[in-house]
């Protein structure tokens, strides 16, 4: 079973990480001695295109410049996800979005809807971009995350939620992963509530060198960071995989790392409208010590 590594270099300009994949676990000191982050807007946030509820605590730190569209979708009167969509990349920076009680309800089938997305300009519509690309059209919220409306489920097969991912990925450990979470969030003995940001890395040095027709990107990497809220208490932890086929016998939980290891990999700020304190303790969390083990896996 391998596990994640990551190695990181400090450069006179910033902190460049990059992440190597070994079959021997981090040390379990790693996360607690972290340094926080260090994070460039892209742009101006200004001049970001902003449609959607910018307060939402599941939200990643929005990029900012005019290349990137922040819109959060509703149905049925409530929140459905948000999402930052790069136009240059064609491609989401990320979704995000939460499970409690209302949204976790399991009320209807998957419904096949397949559109573009309404809130950003038809001009970067990419529904004729994944017939015969090699990749399928894979679901970053999953069909199966908002089944608590027609309508919120009718939002998760627009374009911009997208990503084009090998079908044995996307039907494999992407989709064991999301089942895994899916139950998580529906038990309300585990958590009142749950904060999904997740997504496929877009940073020039995560993507495959060849665009699908030159322009949509194909991240090397799929992540997920998590946040539960139980009562007065918060727990985090976040997951890594690689974009390729995993074999039935690689446990998920081998695929975790902290939230503050996840921030220095894609460059993203997770959970930062959480307090200074609450979120520092649960970005450097070790996911392998014994007392998140029995919180997540039970183990």
């Amino acid at each position: 079973m391998k596990k994640l590594t990551l190695l990181i270099a400090v450069a006179a300009l910033g902190i460049l990480v990059y992440k190597q994949m070994t079959k021997e676990a981090a040390p379990a000191e790693q996360a607690s001695a972290q340094a926080l982050p260090s994070y460039s807007p892209q742009g101006a946030i200004e001049d970001e295109i902003i449609n959607g509820d910018t307060t939402l605590l599941e939200l990643p730190r929005l990029a900012g410049g005019n290349n990137n569209y922040f819109v959060t979708h509703r149905a049925s009167g409530k929140v459905n996800y948000s999402l930052e969509y790069d136009v240059t990349k064609l491609h989401s920076r990320w979704v995000a979005f939460s499970f409690d009680a209302a949204t976790a309800e399991d009320n209807v089938r998957r419904s096949d809807a397949w559109s573009w997305d309404p809130k950003i300009p038809a001009a970067y519509d990419t529904s004729n971009f994944f017939r015969r690309s090699g990749y399928s059209r894979g679901h970053l919220v999953a069909s199966e995350d908002r089944t608590f409306s027609q309508a919120a489920n009718e939002q998760t097969f627009y374009y911009t939620n997208m990503s084009p991912q090998l079908q044995t990925h996307n039907a494999g450990i992407w989709h064991r992963l999301e089942n895994r979470v899916q139950e998580w969030a529906r038990d309300r003995a585990f958590c009142d509530r749950l904060y999904v940001a997740k997504g496929g890395t877009i940073r020039d040095d995560q993507v495959e060198a060849e665009r699908i027709k030159g322009k949509m990107v194909v991240p090397r990497y799929y992540w997920m960071a998590l946040l539960m809220k139980k009562g007065k208490t918060y727990e985090g932890i976040a997951f890594l995989t690689e974009h390729r086929n995993y074999g039935k016998g690689e446990r998920i939980d081998g695929l975790t790392l902290s939230i503050r290891e996840l921030e220095q990999f894609t460059g993203l700020d997770f959970f930062y409208h959480l307090p200074d304190d609450i979120e520092q303790a649960v970005e450097t969390t070790d996911p392998h010590s014994a007392a998140s083990r029995r919180l997540w896996w039970k183990q």
